[in-house]
């Protein structure tokens, strides 16, 4: 059905402009009525209309109005036009060959695009159900009035262009949080940089030397926040002692990571000065920090923090905690100690401290740690102070304890988590074991077998971490043989590996003289999971410490193999002379000990 518009018109239209055409049914000047609007001249309107004569009017009563007209003398080919073209609106009537006026706004639809259709139609109840659940914008009832059409299109635009403001408003807002949240992630970058700057470790990777033992220190640090309320720093000592210092700022967020990177630089500071004291002692450095703490600290606010000077050559330690947790000492023979600090926490005023004495002659394992850890939730119930002493009797390793501690807790809310471990590494043992391979690939075979036999004789250890242990010793007794007694530097490795046949060049390299290789192996039984410890010697100079944090490139070849072995065991420290490695690996005892 073709549409039908009632209203007079002159015999001919003047070439003017459609500013003469006459209102129906007024017989005056439409000027106003049609005349453009901002929201109209920058939208393309598409009309569907079969009917030639009603789509010639419609088109020259609309073009002043639009940045363009599109036309349409069937559905079909409105829906061509819309795809091509796509228009800011749709003006159809209902009843078209091809495609009706619902059928098109269909087909539209279907696309997923929500362009304002206007339906031009007779009232017909069914059909503009159909428009309603189909999403039709608006209606124009026919016959129709000019004025009521114009104002129809007239208000849609408006409604087109401040939905289009109203997105791209939007848009500019979500680009400004794309800003933010990168000026965000740089500012949060630059943090954690300077937290990882502020924190120290001079012994990471490292063996200390002690008087009648070598010892390690190794950290856990898992912040919650970037910006974190625990810090730490490990510092060695001009003296050849070893002064340690852990903090745990009160609250969280800013406030708290500021109080801890302040007070662990100036920790810093004191020790890197250390040399212009006279003599230098524990008591001296708390007083100092207690009256730097007078400037920093707020009146109400309180500080947990903990000091360990450890001594290695007389093997003793001097602790001073305050309001952290009970250090946790275990003896050789695998007993267990609580030293409780005694101290309140620090404020902004000076109050008298306690310093404990501890002696490490028979020590096998210390712990300090922030209350993070032991105030952490359990899955089941209580906190993970309640099962703390529990844990560090069953496994012997930082590693081991931090595996368990993650089985127990409830995820989620968790503090700052700072756990320091000093362990010594010559254990006593009933088992030891040690060889010498060939130096070619083959001999640091034939090795490995023998060692992993001895090994199962003694006790019974599930297959995978036999596999772990092989393949530990394999690369641990490779990277001996390539750079301890070859010298072969990464770039060298590289190049012949990239050059062909690796092993067949590497049995041609000359060995040097006095070349050599060791391995060394002791079980201790000190904790209720067995631990291995692996030395592999060579006669090479070493391997820098930085060698077992820095990684490898990730096209490199070189670097993997302590990589791999990082992954596979519970610790790794390195220490002369020579090329040293020292690998520890907590083994899960089976139901008994072979025979």
């Amino acid at each position: 059905m073709a549409s039908r518009i009632t209203m007079s018109l002159p015999a001919a239209l003047p070439e003017a402009s459609p500013q003469a055409l006459p209102s129906p049914g007024t017989g005056r000047p439409a000027g106003k009525l049609i005349e453009s609007t901002p929201e109209t001249r920058a939208l393309t309107l598409l009309i569907a209309e079969d009917d030639p004569v009603s789509r010639g009017l419609l088109s020259f009563c609309t073009q002043e109005l639009f940045k363009e007209v599109l036309l349409a003398d069937n559905g079909l080919q409105a829906l061509t036009l819309f795809r091509e073209r796509q228009p800011d609106m749709v003006l159809t009537d209902q009843v078209m060959p091809g495609l009706t006026g619902l059928e098109l706004m269909e087909a539209i639809r279907a696309d997923g695009d929500r362009t304002p259709v206007i339906l031009m139609t007779t009232v017909h109840d069914r059909v503009l159900l159909q428009a309603i659940n189909q999403g039709v914008d608006r209606f124009v009832p026919k016959p129709f009035d000019l004025a009521h059409l114009v104002r129809t299109l007239s208000t849609v635009a408006a409604e087109v262009v401040n939905r289009r403001v109203v997105e791209r408003h939007r848009e500019q807002e979500v680009e400004l949080l794309r800003y933010r949240d990168t000026y965000n992630a740089l500012q949060q970058e630059s943090a954690r940089r300077k937290e990882r700057h502020v924190v120290r470790h001079d012994l990471l990777h490292q063996v200390i030397p002690g008087s009648s033992a070598r010892w390690a220190i190794n950290v856990a640090f898992t912040p919650r926040d970037i910006m974190c309320g625990d810090g730490y720093s490990v510092r060695q000592l001009f003296d050849g002692r070893q002064l340690v210092f852990l903090v745990d700022a009160m609250g969280s967020g800013m406030s708290a990571s500021l109080t801890a990177m302040l007070t662990t630089s100036f920790f810093n500071y004191q020790v890197d000065h250390l040399h212009r004291w006279r003599n230098f002692d524990l008591a001296t450095l708390l007083e100092r920090f207690q009256e730097y703490l007078s400037s920093v600290l707020f009146e109400e606010e309180v500080l947990s923090c903990g000091f360990l000077l450890i001594d290695l050559k007389r093997e003793e330690l001097e602790a001073a905690l305050f309001a952290l947790p009970p250090l946790l000492l275990r003896r050789v023979d695998g007993s267990i100690e609580k030293i409780p600090g005694r101290n309140p926490p620090l404020a902004s005023y000076s109050t008298p401290f306690r310093v404990n004495r501890v002696s490490l002659k028979d020590a096998a394992n210390l712990l300090i740690i922030t209350d993070g850890v032991t105030d952490a939730p359990l899955k089941e119930g209580g906190i993970y102070r309640e099962v703390l002493e529990e844990d560090f009797l069953s496994t012997p390793t930082l590693s081991g304890l931090k595996k368990r501690f993650l089985t127990r807790i409830e995820p989620g809310n968790l503090d700052d988590l700072t756990v320091l471990h000093l362990r010594r590494l010559d254990l006593p043992s009933q088992w030891t074991w040690s060889g010498r391979p060939e130096l070619n690939l083959a001999g640091q075979g034939r090795l490995i077998e023998a060692f992993l036999a001895a090994l199962a004789r003694e006790i019974r250890v599930p297959q995978q971490q036999l596999d772990e242990v092989e393949l530990i010793l394999s690369e641990a007794l490779t990277n001996a043989f390539e750079h301890g007694c070859l010298g072969l530097e990464r770039d060298e490795k590289q190049r012949l590996v990239e050059s062909g046949d690796f092993e067949a060049l590497l049995s041609e390299l000359p060995l040097p003289p006095g070349a050599r290789i060791s391995l060394k192996a002791t079980l201790w039984r000190g904790a209720q999971q067995p631990l291995l410890l692996i030395e592999v010697l060579d006669s090479g100079p070493g391997i820098p410490a930085a060698a077992l944090y820095a990684g490898c490139a990730q096209k490199s070849l070189s670097g993997r193999g302590l990589a791999m072995i990082g992954r596979l065991c519970d610790s790794l420290f390195t220490g002369g002379p020579g090329g040293h490695l020292f690998i520890l690996k907590t083994l899960d005892q089976g139901e008994s000990d072979a025979d």
